[in-house]
């Protein structure tokens, strides 16, 4: 049983319709995942009864493959203001690597919010198949492991038995649309 769902049914994470992607920037879309994420964590039924540690309010990671890309700057900035405004409800932790090709050091990354018994990792991967060894150990730790941005290998996720909720835009969708829109 995982520790935000006490009922051993599935974790359903909020989905964006692919009709609503080409209007909703990634920026926007992102920070609806990260707001539907903590929804998730802190709405949970204790049955009435709490204790401190219950008290205690989820920690969210959120590491990003690139503080050099504005895309992620602002990311973090837009997390950072919806946390604020939520401090009640969740504690955000915001990471990410210089260089997005800094594969190394994002995996020291989700390695760290491991040890930090963080609750949940939202992470746009810097590389989509050599992450998930690393996002494993966190699933096997406990912790809900949401993908953003650059979807993690299909393939490589299923081999691992893992199951891992990608929250982003349909790129080849999004292509189709452009390519349909110009053709006219």
């Amino acid at each position: 049983m995982h520790p935000f769902n006490k009922t051993d049914e599935p974790i359903i994470f909020a989905t964006l319709y692919k009709e609503s992607i080409p209007r909703m920037s990634k920026f926007h879309a992102s920070l609806l995942i990260l707001a539907s994420l903590c929804s998730l964590l802190t709405g949970c039924d204790s049955g009435g009864k709490t204790t401190s540690t219950e008290a205690e309010t989820p920690k969210v990671a959120l590491i990003m493959k690139s503080l050099a890309n504005e895309f992620f700057v602002n990311m973090a900035s837009g997390a950072k203001r919806h946390q604020t405004e939520n401090s009640d409800k969740y504690q955000l932790i915001v990471n990410g690597i210089k260089d997005e090709s800094d594969l190394a050091q994002q995996v020291i990354l989700v390695e760290q919010m491991v040890a930090k018994e963080v609750d949940a990792i939202v992470i746009a991967p810097a590389d989509s198949k050599a992450l998930i060894p690393v996002l494993k150990r966190a699933y096997q730790a406990g912790l809900v492991i949401v993908n953003i941005d650059n979807k993690l290998d299909t393939t490589i996720l299923r081999k691992s038995g893992i199951d891992v909720p990608f929250i982003g835009p349909d790129n080849r969708e999004g292509a189709r649309l452009v390519a349909q829109h110009l053709a006219t």
